[in-house]
């Protein structure tokens, strides 16, 4: 015997998937971080930088500053997608 097929309109209605939309906002914007840091430190050198005397007082080695930038880069990134993401899943008003 078979058991009985659910009557659909009788399912919860479903859940937002917050989990999904931030997996996929960090994914993005890690992606983008990482060209972007690519692209700005095949750029700039920050060790040439720091000889100039123009660099700040926190620059001691090139892998702090790649750190840092990386990190800003996915900040950005994370930002543009977050807005993005609100955006799209926004309703207009009626």
């Amino acid at each position: 015997m078979r058991a009985p097929v659910p009557n659909m309109s009788e399912r919860p209605a479903e859940s937002p998937r917050t989990g999904r939309h931030v997996g996929v906002v960090l994914w993005c914007s890690f992606l983008s971080a990482s060209v972007a840091a690519m692209v700005a430190f095949a750029l700039v050198d920050p060790a040439a930088m720091h000889g100039t005397g123009e660099a700040p007082h926190w620059w001691t080695t090139r892998l702090t500053v790649y750190g840092l930038g990386f990190f800003f880069f996915w900040l950005v990134a994370g930002l543009a997608s977050a807005l993005t993401l609100y955006m799209v899943r926004t309703e207009p008003p009626s």
